[in-house]
């Protein structure tokens, strides 16, 4: 019994990466009955512009931050990091809070939305530095803090049949991060600054981080402004909901294996064992895959909710696809992650954006609905897939 618990301690964190995603699939259930077609729409922009914060925000300093910090008795941080990093912080917060309000009717004032933007980005913040404490558990409660408080407000306004204003959910939001946010402070008390490296060196790393971030976050989360922009903000908020529902189960996998591996892969990392890594995370992908369209199928042949599979077969297949893609990527991406150097970084960046400009005309000339706008967001992940791949040989040889 004690070595159950132990297990369970010990793996406590995926618990709670996984009960954030299943709260965050669930709210996005709720929300498509209880929101207006040009609401859920909305709400999705909301959703991806959070997430294109998440993931992109400190512009690349972030990882600077986790590759020249190193753990002793307290963590040792940067000088030469620390000011850029919170300039990109407050630059991001206020040029795309502009972006958002001045293109999209999201109901917010310009201020509630940059406040919002900066809670946001402190909140992956405390995610990375209370990971680099090996605090895991606390890491991941602070990441998915607001998906599971979103979900539990949600389920409430349901049960006792109180409507639901997108502008009060995105108050909620901004409470809730707020919450996250604020966790950085007791993290202070165990970081130490020092200053050994200089400021310019930092920054080129950083242009690498972020050319990186830049490519990975356009091909993750440009589909869903092109698609609002090309077929309009009902159909964006249709994507979205099958996204959810057929593509975001595959994030637990992407997470566990970018919390984890980047740890194994920094500590030893070959060929034989990064191929080995790659056919396993494969086989559990696809048995997950046909585990989630039968389970599903399942759903809609009991009545429980009308998912209309049938009907949006030439959505849904090419999503399962993308999914199974983006676990080996993840997996990829934590081997570059603890291995990679600068000119690996040039090479990755040159190939990828490359890559992009050779895709993009295809996408607005060709994309005429959006199975074949996933058609090329799939090849693209392919192209980069494949590009990191041959960079991770070169590493090895």
């Amino acid at each position: 019994m004690s070595n159950f618990f132990l297990s369970f301690r010990k793996h406590f964190s995926f618990v709670i990466i996984a009960f954030g995603s299943l709260c965050f699939f669930l709210v996005n259930f709720l929300l498509k009955d209880y929101l207006s077609q040009d609401n859920y729409g909305t709400y999705s922009i909301f959703i991806t512009y959070i997430s294109l914060l998440s993931s992109f925000g400190m512009l690349g300093f972030e990882q600077t931050l986790i590759r020249t910090s190193k753990i002793k008795q307290k963590l040792e941080i940067e000088k030469s990091v620390i000011l850029p990093s919170f300039i990109s912080v407050f630059f991001v917060s206020i040029v795309g809070s502009y972006l958002i309000i001045n293109n999209y009717e999201i109901g917010l004032d310009y201020y509630y939305l940059l406040t919002l933007s900066t809670l946001v980005i402190l909140t992956k913040l405390v995610f990375n530095l209370s990971r680099m404490m090996s605090k895991f558990i606390f890491s991941q409660l602070s990441l998915n803090f607001w998906k599971i408080g979103l979900f539990l407000i949600t389920l409430y306004l349901v049960f006792f049949e109180i409507k639901i204003k997108i502008f009060d959910l995105f108050q909620y939001v901004l409470i809730l991060f707020f919450v996250s946010g604020i966790l950085i402070f007791p993290l202070f008390k165990q970081i130490v600054v020092v200053h050994e490296k200089k400021i310019i060196a930092l920054i080129k790393q950083s242009l690498l981080f972020f050319l990186t971030l830049f490519t990975i976050s356009l091909i993750s989360f440009g589909d869903r402004f092109f698609i609002e922009n090309r077929f309009g903000l009902s159909e964006m908020g249709n994507y979205f909901f099958y996204i959810n529902i057929f593509l975001f189960p595959f994030m637990l996998f992407q997470n566990y294996i970018g919390f984890k591996e980047i740890i194994v892969f920094k500590k030893d990392f070959s060929q034989k064992m990064l191929n080995d890594k790659i056919v396993l995370a494969q086989k559990y992908s696809l048995c997950f895959s046909i585990v989630l369209i039968i389970s599903l199928c399942l759903i809609e042949y009991l009545n429980i909710y009308d998912l209309q599979i049938l009907l949006n077969l030439d959505i849904i297949i090419p999503l399962i696809i993308l999914g199974n893609i983006k676990v080996i990527y993840s997996l990829l991406s934590s081997a570059v992650g603890a291995v990679a150097n600068d000119k690996m970084l040039i090479d990755i960046n040159i190939k990828s954006i490359f890559s992009i400009f050779l895709i993009m005309p295809c996408i607005y000339y060709f994309a005429f609905n959006i199975s074949i706008t996933i058609f090329f967001i799939i090849t693209l992940w392919l192209i980069r897939s494949l590009i990191w791949y041959k960079q991770l040989l070169k590493y090895e040889n």
